[in-house]
């Protein structure tokens, strides 16, 4: 309450997020049994999961870039409205394939979208308010994730499995509203500054302008913390690679292979996010007194360990203690992760920063679930599990070996 207090603006935001994805809640469970209804292969079920992480990489640091120009609300609105489109559309599909291309337009929504909300988050808060702060973003973040995925199998067993699409849409649409009426600008941007009021030289205005190779070069023209940097960013795409192995197959696996119905595979991730919301607020003020490194690793470590245990579930209630072990693993480490990593930029580089760290995620999230899928097709189904524990613990490796903790986070 205190944090809320601090900063009001927070709140604003965090409720626009909540609204957002207690939309998204509702599908994401039931997608690949919608697109099984359809026919779709294990290749194809990869390929949901891989074409939106294909156009998300393609659009997170554009989006990350103009962030930093134009301010992040624009993108978010942009992101948002285009989501709550796409969203609906899903609901009057014919084929797998439609809902590929769905996915692929929600793919670029979602990379214009999400990584600006994290670094708006950011923006608002002190250094050290930062971890409890994405610590409370995450925590209604799955907030609505907990109310979602519930509702969405409801509704499906209630009507037919395209009403939670049309509901997701309308809640997308409502939490572009409340961005647009109720959060305000965290930064000021290159229209509404000069370079004599911030510093800049004529050189860096410029590098703001576009998007160019340029702004690749090196990491050390955003941040001094250049070992930091890249070690996060490697592990980003190797814990990524390793969970979007069972992301696309984890539904259709518990469905067909341990007979859970839809209204089950709901409530399977509702209780996964319920776990997840009530450790990421206590986990991130936690990391900002002890050290967020170690709760990287604890974290990690308890999702590895869980994605090994699917296969030996057998049925809907050791699968139910299972998820919300993956739930807890989670919600230790994820604001710790984004809490590190923004803090070695400075705020005029950071939506810049997070697109590049977003582009590492995406990259295995491509590859992962593209694997995943032709391995559930093609071998066995129990396969992407024991790949993504595998994967899971060199991710752990990585940590403890490249990445460290910055003496003095940056503004």
């Amino acid at each position: 309450m205190k944090l809320l207090f601090r900063y009001s603006q927070l709140l604003s935001l965090c409720f626009a997020v909540f609204v957002s994805m207690l939309g998204f809640g509702l599908v994401m469970p039931i997608l690949p049994i919608y697109a099984r209804d359809f026919g779709a292969s294990g290749i194809q079920l990869g390929l949901l999961t891989a074409s939106f992480a294909i156009t998300r990489l393609i659009t997170t640091f554009p989006g990350g870039w103009l962030a930093d120009v134009t301010g992040r609300k624009r993108p978010i609105i942009l992101g948002l409205l285009a989501y709550s489109v796409v969203m609906a559309l899903y609901g009057f599909s014919q084929d797998a394939n439609q809902l590929i291309l769905l996915r692929a337009f929600q793919g670029m929504a979602s990379g214009i979208v999400w990584p600006v909300m994290s670094t708006m988050v950011v923006d608002m808060v002190s250094p050290r308010d930062r971890g409890k702060a994405l610590g409370l973003y995450e925590m209604m973040h799955f907030l609505g994730m907990v109310v979602g995925p519930g509702l969405g199998g409801v509704l499906a067993g209630a009507f037919n499995i395209a009403v939670p699409f049309f509901v997701c849409g309308a809640l997308a649409f409502a939490s572009t509203v409340l961005v647009a009426f109720t959060v305000q600008e965290t930064i000021p941007t290159e229209n509404s500054m000069d370079a004599s009021s911030t510093g800049l030289s004529s050189s860096s205005e410029t590098s703001l302008r576009a998007p160019t190779v340029s702004n690749f070069k090196g990491a050390g023209q955003l941040t001094p913390y250049v070992g930091i940097f890249l070690g996060l960013c490697v592990a980003r795409f190797i814990l990524a690679l390793s969970n979007s192995l069972i992301q696309p197959v984890l539904s259709v696996y518990a469905n067909e292979e341990l007979g859970v119905s839809e209204v089950g595979i709901g409530m399977l991730f509702a209780v996964q996010a319920i776990v997840i919301l009530f450790t990421t607020l206590p986990m991130g003020a936690f990391a900002d007194r002890i050290g967020r490194k170690p709760m990287i690793v604890f974290g990690k470590i308890f999702q590895a360990t869980s994605a090994i245990l699917v296969i030996f579930s057998g049925s809907f209630w050791p699968l139910l203690l299972i998820m919300m072990l993956r739930g807890f693993g989670r919600g230790v480490s994820n604001p710790s992760i984004v809490a590190i990593f923004s803090g070695l930029v400075p705020a005029s580089k950071r939506g810049r920063a997070m697109g590049i760290f977003s582009i590492f995620q995406n990259i295995g999230l491509v590859i992962g679930s593209t694997v995943g899928g032709f391995f559930y097709e093609f071998h066995s189904s129990e396969i992407p599990f024991v790949a993504c524990a595998t994967i899971g613990f060199i991710g752990v490796f990585v940590v403890l070996l490249t990445v460290s903790e910055p003496k003095q986070d940056l503004k």
